[in-house]
């Protein structure tokens, strides 16, 4: 591949003679200094400095760095550049480096004169900037854009070019403020694509039928815990309607997910704040954690508009180090994917063996069930644990590496490909089943998504209907009556008594579920007969 220069987000290297602190390194030493009992002094601050970040400051830069002037570096994120500078046009300066973002974690080379042509494309489609005279997009403006994003000229030598060898000093300032804080106040979030109804012959994942609409079978899933698995905070599933046939009744809360929509299926702004505020509220106020996050522009935006309260820090991994450095990504998001397509291929065996077409009968219901049950059960603490160590963010280290759980899914495999053999199309590796290559390959938002997602916070666009709704998102489940519901629980509870390996505990278990059942049931009834009553009256 020949060699080509472009753009990456860095931290800047500065010379010996004006070598600046960070503010990510200054965010890094107000941690310690605040999270260290008793307080240390000055002169140990400077020790602790220099065992971090290998250089030496002096008493009064300790001082001055832990004053008020640098107080709002501990409730919002610390930059790694060592100055900032306002943007005249944020809408295009904020969307132009999303795109060089999106394109470079891809391995595409981005250089300065195709940032200029974006720029030039982006400002046409802009409605605020319709009646504004273009800017030139000269040299001075391409200097201050790269300035205020850390952007430096990189010579790319292939994929292996694609991370960067500083990445491993900027790490340092983040891996010094996760020394300051326990393992299980140690949080990480991050998003997946997931092709929920990909079959291993392809299925409705390439054209889809004749004469529709491509398929849109992904979701887009939201993944955080911490780094002891202990608090796993439930799924937040992102799709393209509203309120999709195939969903509607559900008890999401009951689950243990949260459904948002538009029409990407992506992670925007709005979606993201309100995320953030629902993290806050689940820590609350007494405890003191970290949450690490990606530097994606949904992320840093939303945080803008919803900043951390004291008790709670927010960290972003810098450019290109996720992959190396980001917890969910060494396995813990793989391994879920894994628990949930082994239960989509058992099923699809099943169905097969029924002489059913799986695409026409799966539904994103049994998705969301699959999904969150394997969150919940599958995914294991130690698996957590291991990725976290992986990342060597949190310090801990092991004499053994640990690794994520494996499943051994070949054998389950065989059987179900030996089920579509006769299916004209080929079939994939189960490798490539499992790993979609493309998953997480969003496709780059037209100007009127992006306009959309500032003003109007992310959460959806348009009525969200569908004119092929069941093609896209499959068919509602048979939902069996509340009463044949409890007729089955009587069964079940009549047969557990028939066991020898039935304990007391069971039994109570079982029929504490029939009576709670039997009183939802009586308070349906009843509400029901109270609307009837209702409407009764006003006619």
């Amino acid at each position: 591949m020949q060699n080509s220069v472009a753009l990456s987000a860095r931290m800047p290297t500065a010379r010996r003679a004006r070598k600046g602190i960070s503010d990510a390194q200054k965010q890094a030493l107000r941690v310690y200094a605040s999270e260290t009992h008793p307080t240390p002094s000055q002169r140990a601050c400077v020790e602790w400095f220099q065992s971090q970040f290998s250089r030496l400051i002096d008493r009064a830069t300790v001082s001055r760095i832990l004053s008020s002037k640098y107080q709002h570096l501990d409730t919002g994120p610390a930059s790694l550049n060592m100055r900032t500078s306002a943007s005249h046009w944020p809408i295009l300066d904020d969307k132009l480096f999303e795109w060089q973002q999106r394109h470079q974690d891809s391995g595409f080379p981005i250089t300065g004169p195709l940032l200029r042509l974006k720029a030039i494309e982006y400002w046409r489609k802009i409605p605020d900037y319709s009646k504004l005279p273009m800017p030139l997009f000269s040299d001075g403006w391409l200097t201050r854009f790269k300035q205020r994003h850390s952007l430096r000229y990189h010579i790319f030598h292939g994929e292996a070019a694609s991370v960067p060898s500083s990445i491993h000093d900027e790490m340092k300032p983040i891996q010094a403020v996760c020394d300051q804080y326990e393992q299980e106040n140690i949080y990480n979030m991050d998003e997946t694509g997931l092709y929920w109804r990909r079959m291993p012959n392809g299925g409705l994942s390439t054209d889809g039928y004749a004469g529709q609409k491509k398929d849109k079978a992904r979701i887009t899933i939201v993944v955080a815990t911490n780094a002891t698995g202990s608090d796993r905070l439930p799924l937040w599933l992102i799709g393209t309607a509203k309120t999709p046939r195939a969903l509607r009744g559900v008890n999401f809360q009951a689950i243990g997910c949260t459904w948002r929509w538009n029409k990407k299926a992506w992670m925007r702004s709005g979606i993201m704040k309100e995320w953030l505020h629902s993290f806050y509220k689940h820590i609350g106020k007494q405890r003191r954690v970290l949450l690490l996050l990606d530097n994606f522009s949904a992320h840093l935006c939303a945080l803008e508009d919803a900043p951390p309260p004291p008790n709670i820090r927010v960290l972003f991994f810098p450019a290109n180090t996720t992959s190396i450095y980001q917890p969910l990504d060494q396995g813990i998001i793989q391994n879920l994917k894994h628990h949930y397509r082994r239960k989509w291929m058992l099923w699809m065996v099943n169905i097969l063996d029924r002489n059913i077409d799986p695409q026409k009968k799966m539904s994103l219901n049994y998705t969301l069930h699959w999904i969150t049950q394997a969150w919940r059960n599958k995914v294991l603490n130690e698996t957590i644990q291991n990725c976290f160590d992986k990342s060597t963010i949190t310090g801990r280290t092991s004499q053994i590496e640990g690794q994520p759980e494996v499943l051994q899914l070949d054998d389950l495999y065989q059987s179900l490909t030996s089920k579509l053999s006769g299916s004209a199309q080929e079939i994939m590796p189960l490798d490539n089943f499992l790993n979609p290559s493309d998953e997480n390959n969003a496709d780059e938002p037209d100007i009127s998504d992006i306009i959309l997602d500032i003003t109007a916070g992310g959460d959806g666009d348009g009525d969200g209907d569908d004119e092929d709704e069941e093609y896209i998102f499959g068919p509602p489940p048979d939902l069996p009556s509340s009463a044949a519901v409890i007729h089955s629980m009587k069964d079940t509870l009549l047969w557990a008594q028939h066991q020898e390996g039935t304990t007391e505990e069971n039994i109570r278990q079982i029929e504490g579920l029939i009576g709670i059942f039997t009183r939802l049931q009586v308070d349906r009834r009843e509400q029901k007969t109270l609307e009837e009553t209702w409407l009764s009256k006003r006619k």
